[in-house]
């Protein structure tokens, strides 16, 4: 038999339930200690001076430190003042930190973690309490003094920072009308330290599914290195306030990739951003009845921040829709008074097809549109205060020199033969059909009417007709700066093509998805029509009364004549009246206009004597002039 172990002496066995018993008691000791209202204090004025002195500003810990009996230390809320005291800059509601058990026997009291939870965020108006911490820290002494942590020499061995888990983070941003809450977020923070530098992990939880993971080094000279992914972004990411607005995102995911670099102090960050939307859906009282898409959308490039000149730049931009319509962007904007911006898109030798298939159904010109080929360059250039649109100065171009070369060479379309022609009332109802060419007994050619009459109609419905490509881009720019500065969309800028576009193929809704087919259709038209042609359609189509369609029927309705003999002077009174002919329509059983309508005529008689089309002599006979509408 093998012998049984010797027991340890009796005085050994009392020497170690003297000493448990020693460490029992003083660990009930310490637990009784740290429980004191004394300690409390000493506890609360220690975390509020840490906290000091790395936020450099003000810090307020409610009273009741918890300590529970592995030592964890809760405490909470902490709050840093912002705009008002009513919503401070941040307010956490609750701190956990647990103590590191190696620094404890080191008699070290050092966080192993620290967990956050009921983070709330307030920036301030314009961001003003996010500012006002941020120039606290640049310039020292303005909080409450607190004393000076020592240097921490780097650790020559890599060394676990602690870990941060923070629940329920949410940010509130200041609109100009009440605020908007993004969130709730949750975030997990390690990292660790070497002489080298020192290297975080931040992984995050987004609202909707999204997720997020960022790592960071930082290297002995104090540069910062980053790289940001994030992925499955929805809708669900933006409040509420912001999903229910007339146009909005309603579906899709969204990812985002960054790769920054920045030196010591943040002074000069320049990050490579990439980033991509998956069948994307857009919805809303101005987009249509049913969402648009699905989009496929794009964009990559560098931002840079130079703080001495608190300038923020994107440059080598591309923006893509689809697989392969590609436009260039590039942009600035400085931090200052209105926040002053320059931006500029442009697309070179794009392909008209390739634009019109990454469009999704809802948005791409109807069949029987005429189609299109060839490519274009476009460009649209703004700058002023970002703050204040109605002060922004926009420029645009678009060339269709190549999509017009490619249309003389392909077989004509069927505009440019005779071709049936159904109008729609204010009602959205279809009229009767008829014929825009010779079968239809008040068809004018254009070239057999007066140059006066089409004059006349295109200086008051469209002065630029036979110089812009489809758009007056200066009109446009000027109804968004009076849409801008009355805070409403101020309707103008419409050209013949524009307006053709519509009549000839889309209804009346005033929807975005309907003036962005409007858009796609007018290039269509501009590139495979003549100007010539497109006039005398739009002539012969337009409405000039209650069923009464084209120049030669309005001719006959309101003066009874031909149109070929119309003065110049009833030409300027058809052309004043054909943004609203069935409202105007009732000066018609007076037998003559009124002088307010007497003096539009003459307004528009007088910009036509401006552009030419007038001489001096004709713009007297023409004042002189009764207008006497035919009876009946």
């Amino acid at each position: 038999m093998r012998p049984s172990p010797a027991r340890p002496p009796v005085w050994v066995r009392r020497a170690l339930l003297a000493a448990l018993a020693a460490l029992l008691a003083l660990y009930a000791t310490v637990q009784g200690v740290v429980r004191l209202p004394a300690v409390d204090r000493w506890l609360r004025e220690r975390i509020g001076a840490e906290l000091r002195a790395r936020l450099g500003t003000e810090v307020t810990v409610a009273p009741g430190v918890a300590i529970d009996p592995l030592f964890r230390a809760t405490f909470g809320p902490v709050t840093l003042p912002g705009a008002s005291p009513r919503e401070p800059l941040v307010r956490i509601e609750r701190i956990a930190a647990r103590p590191s058990l190696l620094g404890l026997l080191r008699g070290r009291l050092e966080p192993a973690s620290i967990a956050l939870s009921g983070v709330r965020v307030s920036v301030g108006p314009r961001g003003r309490a996010l500012r006002a911490l941020l120039e606290r820290r640049q310039r020292p002494g303005t909080a409450e003094p607190a004393p000076p942590a020592a240097p921490r020499p780097r650790p020559s061995a890599r060394s676990a920072l602690p870990s941060v888990h923070v629940r329920g983070l949410v940010v509130v941003l200041p609109l100009e009308r009440g605020q908007v809450e993004l969130g709730p977020v949750d975030a997990e923070l390690g990292g660790a330290r070497d002489a080298a530098g020192a290297s975080f992990t931040l992984a995050l939880r987004l609202p909707g599914g999204g997720t997020g993971q960022v790592t960071a080094q930082t290297t002995a000279d104090d540069r910062w290195r980053a790289h940001v992914r994030l992925g499955h972004l929805s809708p669900a990411l933006l409040p509420p306030a912001l999903r229910a607005g007339p146009a909005t995102l309603s579906d899709g995911a969204v990812a985002l990739e960054l790769d920054a670099e920045s030196d010591e102090g943040f002074s000069h960050v320049e990050a490579r951003l990439r980033a991509s939307g998956e069948r994307l859906f857009a919805s809303g009282e101005r987009v249509g009845d049913e969402p648009l898409g699905p989009f496929r959308l794009g964009a990559e490039g560098t931002v840079t921040w130079d703080a001495a000149e608190r300038r923020v730049a994107f440059r080598d931009g591309v923006l893509s829709l689809g697989a392969d319509l590609r436009v260039g962007v590039t942009a600035e904007a400085r931090l200052g008074s209105g926040v002053p911006f320059t931006a500029s898109l442009h697309a070179d030798r794009a392909d008209w097809t390739a634009f019109v298939e990454a469009l999704p159904p809802g948005l791409a010109p109807p069949p029987e549109a005429p189609r299109a080929r060839g490519t274009f360059d476009a460009h649209l250039d703004v700058s002023g205060p970002l703050l204040a649109p109605a002060a922004w100065t926009l420029g645009a171009g678009l060339d269709l020199t190549r999509m017009r070369e490619a249309s003389r060479k392909g077989e004509p379309v069927a505009l440019r033969r005779p071709f049936p022609y159904q109008p729609v009332n204010g009602e959205g109802e279809r009229g009767r059909a008829f014929e825009i060419g010779p079968r239809t007994p008040t068809f004018v050619p254009i070239a057999d009417l007066p140059e006066h009459v089409i004059r006349a109609v295109t200086t008051s419905e469209d002065g630029g007709f036979f110089g812009h490509p489809g758009f007056d881009f200066a009109e446009l720019a000027d109804a968004f700066a009076r849409g801008a500065e009355e805070g409403r969309v101020v309707r103008g800028g419409s050209t013949i093509t524009q307006q053709l576009a519509k009549n000839l193929y889309l209804s009346r809704e005033k929807t975005l998805a309907r003036k962005i087919r409007e858009a796609a259709i007018t290039v269509a038209l501009e590139a495979t029509v003549p100007k010539a042609r497109l006039l005398e359609i739009y002539l012969n189509l337009v409405e000039w009364g209650p069923g009464v369609y084209g120049i030669g029927a309005a001719a006959q309705h309101w003066f009874g004549k031909d149109a070929r003999a119309l003065t110049a002077k009833e030409a300027a009174f058809l052309a004043s009246i054909i943004p609203n002919p069935i409202r105007y329509h009732g000066m018609r059983a007076r037998g003559s206009p009124s002088d307010a309508w007497e003096q539009r005529v003459e307004d528009i008689l007088h910009k036509m004597t401006e552009q030419g089309a007038l001489s001096d002599e004709d713009l007297l006979r023409a004042l002189s002039e009764p207008i006497v509408f035919r009876e009946g």
